[in-house]
Order: C-alpha cells, then sequence, then structure tokens
C-alpha cells in the first residue's frame, strides 16, 4: 500500500457518520474554471469536512499550520461560491489544535468570523499514528 493509499485510509476512520470520503467540486471565477477536493462530504446537509493529519512533539511546525490555513481556506472559498452550506476541518494533532485555539492568531479569528469548527480527534492507534509520523518525518527530509 503506497503513502497516500495509507493516509486516505486513515482518513476514512476519522470521518463523521454520513460522510463520504472524497468529492470534487467544479468552480469558476470569471474566465477561469478549476476543481476542489474535500476529504469528506454529506450530500445531505452539504458540509464538507476537511482532515488536517499531523503530529506534534511540542510546537507546531510552520508546515503544519500552512495546511491547516490551506484547508480553512478552502472551506471558505467553496462556502462563499454556494458550493457548500458548511464546513468544518478536523485535526489530530493536539498541539496544533491547541495551538489554534490559544494564540490568539489571525486564522483562529478568521475560523470564529468564517463559522468554520476545528476539532480534534486523535488516530485510535498507537501503530496509526507512529506510521503517520514517519511518514511526515520522510515527508520532510525528501522536502529539505
Amino acid at each position: 500500500m503506497s503513502n497516500t493509499d495509507f493516509l486516505r485510509r486513515s482518513e476514512a476512520f476519522i470521518l463523521p457518520p454520513g460522510f463520504t470520503q472524497g468529492r470534487i467540486f467544479t468552480f469558476r471565477v470569471g474566465d477561469y474554471s478549476g476543481q476542489a477536493e474535500v476529504d469528506g462530504w454529506n450530500p445531505d446537509t452539504r458540509e464538507a469536512v476537511e482532515i488536517c493529519q499531523s503530529e506534534s512533539d511540542g510546537t507546531p511546525k510552520p508546515g503544519q499550520k500552512r495546511k491547516l490555513a490551506s484547508d480553512v481556506l478552502k472551506l471558505v472559498f467553496l462556502t462563499e461560491q454556494g458550493l457548500i452550506t458548511k464546513g468544518r476541518v478536523i485535526v489530530t494533532s493536539e498541539e496544533l489544535y491547541t495551538w489554534l485555539h490559544q494564540s490568539g492568531s489571525w486564522l483562529s479569528a478568521a475560523c470564529r468570523h468564517y463559522k468554520i469548527p476545528v476539532e480534534l480527534k486523535r488516530q485510535d492507534k498507537k501503530r496509526v499514528r507512529k506510521r503517520i509520523r514517519n511518514l511526515i518525518n520522510s515527508a520532510r527530509r525528501e522536502n529539505s
């Protein structure tokens, strides 16, 4: 199983009941058209979920904060386009969750303003958390 397949399978266990994994939206802004994929979608409520899987030892890394900001921005954009009625982000890192809610950052203010809740849901199995941490660390080494 590839790393991407593993991460997608682990996301499936995090999705709330009633959500299907992966949904691609097509949008148009002026003469530009594009697509955006969300991690989870509930067709009945038209709610989208983004899952931010990360593990931290201490303070979250800048890349983890950027990933969270990107997920929030995507949900704001899709809401503004009328493609979803609401969105939420689920994070797996207690450190990232705590940073967002206690830092006084612009991102925390934006989540409140646009009503994008950020929830914490830890992976159930230590083995899964360890593999995700190893995958993330490996990706960091490849990008540096």
